[in-house]
């Protein structure tokens, strides 16, 4: 058993060596905490990069297009999903030099050996998740901007009891701006009654007719009763 454990922290010091500073997760730090004090922004970096799982797809209607008709009517772009599978370990370089609370103790250094460093990790990330943090994110491939950590997964067994593989599915957030605009007076409209914002015109109340129209039929009819009744 220890053997297993010592050789999963060598290939962990080993990756944290390849790939640290290369990825990141970064919370944006645009929320409160529960005292209603801004939240710092957090940047958590993995020591190893297992997986990296990109999904970019279109929302496309399922009804006929008329031809000549511009596509992008009926498609559209859906938010980017990101699924990462990360690893921690407390043997890693990182383990040793990081501390999420921005101590410089002595404490907040020993708190890092035996599980302190991964928890602390996890305990991050689902702050991230938990406060809704627009994240920032760097991959091997590309930049992710305005992501929401919408999964974290991990499990705990034997052999990584004193490491951490986590797995995080992330969406992507569409950010617009929005402006309201005003409608122009009546007398500037080419067709003010398809156009023109909605008018109060009081209280209406219904008149009665005296000698209202009579149709064709109720003429026709009303002389054939006429006739039936002598």
């Amino acid at each position: 058993m220890s053997e297993a454990i010592s050789a999963i922290g060598s290939a962990f010091g080993l990756a944290s060596l390849l790939f640290t500073g290369s990825r990141s997760i970064t919370g944006a730090g645009d929320v409160n905490d529960e005292n209603g004090n801004p939240v710092s922004p957090i940047t958590v970096i993995p020591d190893l990069a297992i997986r990296e799982r990109h999904r970019d797809a279109l929302g496309i209607t399922a009804q006929p297009v008329q031809k000549g008709a511009a596509i992008t009517d009926h498609a559209y772009k859906l938010p980017a999903e990101l699924e990462l599978e990360y690893g921690w370990s407390n043997s890693s370089i990182q383990a040793l030099t990081s501390d999420f609370t921005d101590s410089t103790s002595i404490t907040g250094l020993m708190d890092n050996f035996g599980e302190g460093y991964v928890r602390q990790v996890y305990q991050t990330l689902l702050q991230l998740q938990e406060s809704r943090q627009l994240c920032t994110i760097v991959t091997g491939k590309r930049l992710y901007k305005n992501m929401l950590i919408a999964e974290v997964s991990t499990e705990t067994t034997a052999d990584t009891a004193y490491s951490m593989f986590v797995t995080c599915r992330c969406v992507e957030v569409f950010i617009v701006n929005t402006q309201t605009a005003s409608v122009g007076a009546l007398e500037n409209q080419k067709n003010p009654a398809d156009t023109a914002s909605v008018q109060k015109g009081g209280t209406r109340a219904l008149i009665p007719v005296a000698n209202p129209p009579q149709s064709l039929l109720s003429v026709v009819f009303g002389g054939v009763s006429g006739l039936a009744s002598r």
